[in-house]
């Protein structure tokens, strides 16, 4: 999906009346196709003249611009204003962005305190953030977004070590991630090593939806804070969650999850089961003799390199077919440093040796 598609935050309700949302899309519209057709002199001109006038669709397109660095330079302190600004002007999307960017830290200091309390600005007249500030309040989080207590850890491998948190995301939660992840539902790629583009792999026949920055809210981010903590690493070290739909007769072949000539290295997965009402789509690891079927909420993860910080590749896993029924899970990957969500490429190439094969977990 391109970053100036519909799916970024075109199908929010708009705060204006028929006419106007008319005339206002339109507007948005025409500036992303001058965009595409290489005239960003135009497409400035359109959206500039109508945030002047204060329009939120306009605003929020400017903000999206400053994020992903076209037609302007990136800057995330003119995005953060913007945000703010297309919030005060009554979109939706705008409001739950600008919390997200307050809680990183992009454009502004780092405030999960303040981020939160825009949330709850913006529930007063947003059911979505609404559902977002109840689901926050039944989490028992610390005032930087942490959790106070964790579920006990389940050794089910001491050496690799495999281990699971039974019910480390309430049902709840993992119907939350569902939905949140549906809308940007696509079909899982990988990038060709070869020519670096990205293809579809037959190893892989999943669809997915990678949450970045500006498609997660505060809840995805306490739930990040949440692995982080499991994990004893850095909420910064992971890559955007990536949420996996399969279904009937799909599947992920046996790969690992490093990824070749990779500085900065993936160093653990975390896999979160959002359902078990399906058959088949065991995860498997043929080195260790184990295949595991999880209960909804319970997450499974594991170190992806050994002690020499190469890849472990008794931990080359798979997931099977999906028999019936739709198969849901989370995967965030922990890198060895922080990691820069903004500039991300999230699938791994495909011509090298089998033992870094694939992206994603299974």
């Amino acid at each position: 999906m391109s970053a100036f598609s519909e799916g970024e935050g075109a199908s929010v309700p708009s705060p204006f009346g028929p006419d106007e949302s008319l005339n206002l899309l339109s507007v948005v519209q025409m500036a992303r196709w001058r965009l595409e057709a290489g005239d960003e002199a135009g497409a400035i001109e359109l959206v500039a003249g109508a945030a002047e006038r204060g329009e939120a669709d306009a605003l929020q397109e400017l903000a999206l611009w400053h994020v992903f660095g076209r037609p302007f330079p990136r800057s995330f302190a003119v995005a953060h204003e913007l945000f703010a600004r297309a919030a005060r002007a009554g979109h939706r999307g705008a409001a739950i962005t600008h919390a997200v960017l307050t809680a990183l830290g992009a454009g502004c200091v780092e405030d999960w305190s303040r981020a939160v309390s825009l949330l709850r600005q913006a529930a007063d007249s947003d059911v979505n953030a609404a559902t977002q500030i109840r689901l926050l309040r039944g989490m028992d989080l610390k005032p930087a977004g942490t959790p106070r207590t964790l579920p006990p850890v389940e050794t089910v491998s001491p050496s690799p070590k495999l281990q699971i948190i039974r019910g480390f995301f309430t049902h709840e939660e993992c119907r939350y991630m569902m939905e949140r992840a549906r809308p940007y539902l696509a079909p899982s790629v990988v990038v060709d090593s070869r020519n670096g583009q990205q293809i579809l792999n037959p190893t892989r026949t999943s669809d997915d939806a990678v949450l970045g920055p500006v498609q997660m809210d505060l809840v995805v981010e306490a739930l990040n804070r949440r692995i982080a903590a499991a994990t004893g690493t850095r909420v910064q070290q992971g890559e955007p969650v990536a949420v996996l739909r399969y279904r009937a007769g799909q599947e992920f072949r046996l790969h690992h999850d490093c990824l070749p000539g990779e500085h900065n290295q993936r160093i653990i997965t975390f896999i979160t089961y959002l359902n078990d009402d399906y058959e088949g789509g065991a995860t498997s690891f043929p080195a260790l003799g184990l295949e595991l079927k999880l209960r909804a909420g319970d997450g499974l993860f594991f170190r992806d390199v050994d002690g020499e910080s190469k890849p472990e590749v008794r931990l080359r896993h798979a997931g099977r077919p999906v028999v019936s029924g739709e198969k849901w899970i989370s995967t965030r990957w922990i890198r060895q440093v922080d990691f820069d969500p903004w500039g991300m490429r999230v699938a791994a190439p495909v011509s090298e040796p089998s033992s870094f094969r694939g992206n994603g977990s299974a």
